[in-house]
């Protein structure tokens, strides 16, 4: 035996309202008296210390029914106290006490509480002690009045669950079920993992695309370096092979013009000589003419003609002289943007189109005074080369034109988008050293003015870098006359600046002048020699008279003089010409000079940048052609994501991950499934050895009662879910079936059940109330022969008014009901 009731101690409790302690031996108790007496209300009192909650299974409406509520002579109780002593000498309980003892009180608001061994504690505390010890507040061993039957008249269901409490296979359904609640729980991990790495594989998939890219795209990045490195370098090899033949085509033409000059400097001599071997004839030619009057003036007429002849050659050779500026100047001036920096070509291309709408660059657009144009270039940066524009639908065909042909970028300025940049700060204006916002100080025309303002509006120029610092570096955008930038970001730009933009401007009144003069002179010329073809005619009407033998010499000698001099100024300008020529085309390889040394230099700048690289061994234009061909697939592949290089890599780490915990939840799966089948075919051997067992007993008691016989079977032998099967037979009858049984023979077979499953697993305590009330005095003798014999090892309880009964007990309680108070008097029978 593993544990017994020692006692229950009762107060206030129903029809007990004083305090009562009723001790119980470990065999056979029996508690009698008349009805109404009060004896069902231990075995409430016994239930509900063990923690029932149910108040109607306590045959109450409220718990607070459950308390003395008083008599004629007796007072209403203010609370029920109840409390069970169990027996712990073989250490059922967990307690090193030798008793355990549970007291449950209701007050009257039906509040209860609990005590274990004098602790307050919570009901479930109090049911986990006694489930240590195999009680249980609803458990198969406490049958009360007119419930023996209860097991017969379950459904087959409810009857098996017996067994499986019994057998122990509840602990293997537990078991099950939790197994069962994993399988389920880790199928709905498998299907989340699933869907998971489905979706995952999907974006893993896009991802490694993308990464695929990327690669490509810098491998692809890394050839275009190389191969604009290599065209750098050949390009830059061309242009030092070009500079030196400019170089010594220069030299060659600075050798002829060296010697031009040499030519017409002798010229100039000889023309000199010339001139004044003239003048001496001239005048000789005036002294002979004083001899004769007409002599004279015919003299005087030659004199004049040839004066104002050689006033017009002085005026001829001017005009050449003069023509050699101008057409200088007019070269220069036409060739004026080729010794700026090099106009982008995409810009020059645009410009080219003729657009309707494209007005210019803003280098184009402005006129600045000698003194502010390198301040002026820098102040406008990386817009002097902007192209102005109407609208953004002109500056929208502009840009496709420009891809469209792949000749390259240019930015454009809509005069209806812009907005200009207002300087207002006239503070700073008014300082010594501060010349004026760059927008005032050019001049342009007003049409231009949003996108001048816009380009030039914030930008200051000021004297040097210390007026800047004085007005306060980063306060505002500021240009010093030698270029220096400071930005409103605080950041400065400038130093030794070693080729100027711009290289020289020529003021169009200088080339101006130089027409004017061009245009006197030409009239002049024009006057005098209509005065010439007069006096020549005048002189042709005069009557020739003998003249001197020197005079005749004298003019010999000039007319020879005068073609000589014809001939010498025949050859000045054919010098001359040659020398406009040589100039012309010195001038043209300076030009093309200067630009190759631009492009060289920026050549060279581009290959230092590229830093130490393996050049390709092809030609320009095949490299031209491998470069094209890796931006259009370098083109083919934008947008980039970069970052899915390092996405993928830990991406790739997760689904891994993904992937292995998927695997491990399939082994989880099949292990559970592995567990299920083993719990299933444990929990059918326990079950059936149970219930065979079970059976065999269960026969036995009813046959040692009745004669007859009795089995248990499930409604499906194949089924382990399936109901329980009850059959008995009485000696001398057929088998019946149970709702045919009398109410004696239901009791039987009930207490039969319930002795088997005593003898099978046996109960610490069983509590009969009346159960032998529907037996007649055989079977009530048999039956409590029965009880007698279990309770050699089980503690039994009975309340019965069946004197039969009575003689087997142990030991027998009376009870009496005085005043509506129950009494209790023990008596102690006789071993026999």
């Amino acid at each position: 035996m593993a544990t017994r009731i020692n006692k229950i101690v009762l107060q206030g409790f129903k029809s007990f309202n004083r305090k009562v302690s009723i001790p119980f031996v470990k065999g056979f108790n029996v508690i009698t008296g008349p009805n109404a007496s009060g004896k069902s209300n231990l075995i409430d009192a016994i239930c509900f210390v063990l923690g029932k909650i149910s108040a109607k299974s306590l045959r109450a409406g409220r718990l607070q029914e459950l308390i003395f509520h008083g008599s004629e002579r007796k007072k209403p109780a203010k609370q029920a106290i109840v409390s069970i002593y169990f027996d712990n000498s073989e250490k059922a309980f967990p307690f090193e006490d030798r008793e355990v003892v549970i007291t449950r009180k209701v007050n009257q608001k039906g509040i209860c509480t609990y005590k274990l061994n004098g602790k307050t504690v919570t009901r479930e505390k109090i049911l986990q002690v006694l489930s240590a010890a195999r009680i249980h507040p609803d458990g198969h061993n406490i049958v009360f009045q007119g419930d023996v039957a209860r097991i017969i008249e379950m459904n087959p269901i409810e009857r098996r669950y017996i067994i499986d409490e019994i057998s122990g296979i509840a602990e293997y359904n537990a078991r099950k079920e939790k197994a069962l609640r994993d399988l389920n729980f880790v199928e709905q991990k498998l299907r989340e993992a699933e869907l998971l790495i489905s979706e995952r594989y999907t974006l893993f998939q896009k991802l490694e695309k993308e990464r695929n890219a990327a690669l490509r795209y810098r491998e692809l990045n890394e050839q275009l370096k190389v191969l604009r490195a290599s065209f750098a370098y050949k390009k830059m090899q061309m242009l030092e092979e070009k500079l030196g033949n400019i170089s010594a085509k220069i030299m060659q033409k600075e050798e002829f013009l060296r010697k031009v000059d040499e030519r017409i400097e002798k010229v100039e001599e000889e023309l000199d000589k010339k001139n004044e071997e003239m003048r001496n004839i001239a005048k000789r030619l005036i002294d002979f003419s004083k001899v004769v009057k007409s002599e004279r003036e015919m003299a005087k007429l030659r004199t004049e003609i040839l004066i104002k002849k050689s006033e017009i050659d002085a005026m001829r050779k001017e005009i050449e002289r003069i023509n050699t500026f101008i057409e200088r100047l007019q070269f220069l001036e036409s060739r004026k943007a080729e010794f700026l920096q090099e106009m982008p070509r995409a810009v020059r291309e645009v410009l080219n189109q003729n657009f309707d709408g494209v007005y210019g660059t803003i280098s184009s657009l402005i006129k600045v005074p000698d003194n502010l144009k390198l301040a002026i270039q820098i102040a406008a940066g990386p817009h002097l080369y902007s192209i102005v524009v109407e609208n953004e639908d002109v500056a929208k065909r502009c840009i496709e034109f420009l891809k469209r042909e792949r000749i390259g970028r240019a930015t454009f300025l809509p005069l209806n988008k812009l907005q200009p940049f207002i300087f207002d700060d006239y503070s700073i204006l008014n300082r010594d050293g501060v010349l004026g916002v760059a927008s005032k100080i050019i001049r342009y025309d007003t049409k231009f003015m949003r996108a001048i303002e816009f380009v030039f509006g914030n930008t200051l120029i000021v004297k040097d870098l210390e007026k800047a610092k004085e007005i306060g570096i980063g306060k505002v955008r500021m240009v010093t006359l030698d270029g220096d930038l400071i930005e409103r970001s605080g950041v400065m730009t400038g130093g030794y600046y070693s080729s100027p933009l711009i290289v020289r401007s020529f003021e169009k009144k200088e080339l101006n002048s130089y027409l004017k003069q061009r245009k006197m002179l030409r009239e002049k010329i024009s006057s005098l020699e209509a005065e010439v073809r007069e006096l020549e005619k005048k002189l042709s009407g005069l009557k020739e008279k003998e003249e001197t033998k020197e005079v005749l010499n004298l003019e010999k000698i000039r007319v020879v003089s005068q073609r000589e001099l014809e001939k010498l100024r025949k050859r000045r300008k054919n010098l001359m010409e040659r020398k406009i020529s040589i100039q012309t085309a010195l001038n043209k390889l300076a030009i093309e000079k200067t630009r190759v040394e631009t492009e060289l230099e920026n050549a060279k700048m581009e290959v230092e940048e590229y830093g130490d690289i393996k050049y390709l061994d092809e030609s320009l234009s095949e490299i031209d052609r491998l470069i094209k061909k890796v931006e259009a697939e370098i083109r083919s592949l934008e947008p980039v994501n970069f970052k899915a290089i390092e996405e993928y890599e830990v991406f790739k780490e997760e689904f891994d991950k993904y992937k292995k915990r998927y695997d491990e939840i399939l082994k989880e799966k099949e292990a559970v499934l592995k567990m299920i089948e083993k719990i299933d075919e444990k929990r059918k051997e326990v079950f059936f050895s149970c219930l065979e067992k079970l059976s065999m007993h269960f026969n036995s008691i009813f046959n040692s009662i009745t004669g007859g016989i009795a089995e248990l079977e499930l409604e499906d032998p194949n089924d382990l879910e399936s109901g329980l099967i009850i059959k008995a037979t009485p000696k001398g009858k057929t088998l019946l079936n149970l709702d045919a049984m009398s109410g004696g023979e239901k009791t039987i077979t009930a207490l039969s059940f319930l002795f088997a499953v005593q003898k099978l697993k046996p109960a610490p305590f069983y509590i009969l109330d009346e159960a032998d009330a529907m037996l007649d005095r055989e079977n009530t003798k048999k039956i409590a022969e029965m009880m007698k014999k279990f309770s050699k090892n089980s503690q039994f309880i009975a309340i019965t008014h069946n004197d039969q009964t009575v003689k087997y007990g142990d030991v027998v309680y009376g009870v009496t009901m005085l005043d509506g108070e129950s009494k209790i008097v023990g008596l102690k029978l006789p071993r026999e």
